[in-house]
């Protein structure tokens, strides 16, 4: 028989003596032998208690509440690293907010001035805040070519920088074969606390 087996056994026995010697005395004579044992026993199983038990018990509990941070944080690391990634890089596409006043206006004459497009009017800007963002509008009204108009929203659209045509309305130009009337609603976007990068 290995040894824990043995010393199993042994202690199995042992256990089932002292319980039968336990029955025995307490048949015979009540609870009286019992009570000088109890009485110095129970407060020191009480101090172990309160010592050992209870303080090893909160250790335990707050160890397991560490450990299922620790694993919930684990599991949603990577998805929040590449969320944060895909904010960084989208913030780098706004521009920053200090070049709000100038910066849709600079965009639109630079980027017309380049197909010979002259302005008929250009309204002033509006802003409105959305959460953390401003979003800045302004419109143009234009006379000019369907070629010019093509490649002019073409030359807006490859713009690094977060752009949107928000209305467009054409018209031919009564009287000028191949001339249009355009009005063009562009927005952007800036972050209202401002990004380290970005650009005019």
């Amino acid at each position: 028989m290995p040894v824990n087996m043995e010393l199993a056994a042994k202690l199995s026995a042992f256990l089932k003596d002292m319980l039968d010697n336990i029955r025995m005395i307490y048949a015979e004579k009540g609870i009286e032998p019992f009570k000088k044992p109890l009485l110095f026993s129970v407060p020191g199983l009480l101090i172990l208690y309160s010592v050992v038990y209870v303080p090893l018990g909160d250790k335990v509990r707050t160890r397991a509440e560490e450990l299922e941070n620790r694993q919930l944080i684990a599991s949603n690391y990577t998805e929040y690293e590449d969320a944060k990634t895909k904010l960084a890089a989208y913030q780098h596409r706004l521009p920053l907010i200090k070049d709000k006043e100038e910066w849709l206006n600079y965009l639109m004459t630079s980027t017309a001035k380049i197909y010979g497009i002259a302005f008929d009017s250009l309204s002033a800007q509006t802003e409105n805040e959305i959460g953390s963002f401003l979003l800045v509008t302004r419109e143009v009204s234009v006379t000019t070519t369907y070629d010019k108009f093509g490649r002019w929203m073409a030359e807006i659209e490859k713009s690094p920088i977060v752009l949107r045509v928000a209305d467009a309305t054409i018209k031919k130009e009564e009287g000028r074969v191949g001339f249009i009337k355009a009005t063009l609603k562009l927005s952007t976007i800036f972050p209202r606390f401002g990004v380290s990068e970005g650009g005019k």
